[in-house]
């Protein structure tokens, strides 16, 4: 059993990279066209549960995924490998810079959940649980999320990338197995080099102060680079800059 995965360049060091709760690879569609492909060959892959790996069951925990990860780098002859994952993925990279220890060379985690577990309020949790469910709260889900400034153009596009590419199903396990399995303990202060990438508009909990109190402090070797006019979607809303920072950052760790 191999995740659905779409390869993209022709560099000698592999990149998986993962997607969000409410999206699937088309989220990097366009940032990917400035991605350095000549030094890196990258891997956008989809979790159990979506797009091409829909019909792919499982438990949707942290632990699980980053054994598909790890598997995936298996077969595609990646003995080390980088990790790129965007909100709930960013909390399962976390997991694969766990679980795969010296074979992960660094980890790109965009507008990431904390290895401690999903931390809302009680609205907010409300919001993201109903919006599983109601396009009007996800709706609200994507306002928040981009700091209630862009146009409605723009939510409607979320809305109908949402529904084309997950299980409901899986969904609503990844939004309780993200709350409720977090590792921090068994994480804290491992040195793999790491870039936090923050927006300007995102909401608590993923806003620049709070990435200083956690994984600046949490990881020795992390970094937070902070995306103007963007919220929780900086590869859609800023994608130029996105790729930017992290060619950047992945040709340092080579």
């Amino acid at each position: 059993m191999i995740l659905g995965h779409e390869l993209y360049g022709n560099g000698s060091d592999g990149v998986i990279v993962m997607h969000d709760f409410y999206g699937c690879r088309d989220t990097w569609a366009f940032a990917r066209n400035f991605f350095d492909t000549a030094k890196f060959t990258f891997a956008f892959t989809e979790v159990r549960g979506y797009g091409e790996s829909r019909h792919l069951v499982g438990d949707y925990t942290p632990v699980e995924v980053a054994t598909d990860i790890l598997a995936l780098a298996d077969n595609l002859g990646w003995e080390q490998f980088h990790v790129v994952g965007h909100s709930m993925s960013g909390m399962l990279a976390q997991r694969v810079v766990l679980d795969g220890g010296a074979r992960i060379k660094s980890a790109i985690l965009n507008t990431p959940v904390a290895a401690s577990g999903l931390s809302f309020s009680p609205e907010g949790f409300a919001i993201i649980s109903g919006s599983i469910a109601s396009n009007e709260m996800l709706a609200q889900a994507f306002d928040a999320l981009t700091g209630e400034r862009l146009c409605r153009e723009w939510i409607d596009f979320k809305i109908r990338q949402t529904r084309s590419t997950r299980l409901r199903a899986a969904q609503t396990a990844y939004l309780k197995n993200c709350t409720d399995q977090g590792f921090l303990e068994d994480i804290e202060g491992n040195k793999t080099p790491m870039l936090v990438i923050i927006g300007e508009y995102d909401m608590e909990p993923f806003t620049a102060q709070t990435a200083a109190e956690t994984f600046l402090k949490w990881y020795p070797n992390a970094e937070v680079a902070l995306c103007r006019n963007a919220g929780h979607y900086p590869q859609q809303e800023a994608p130029v800059y996105v790729a930017t920072v992290m060619n950047e950052f992945l040709n340092r760790q080579r």
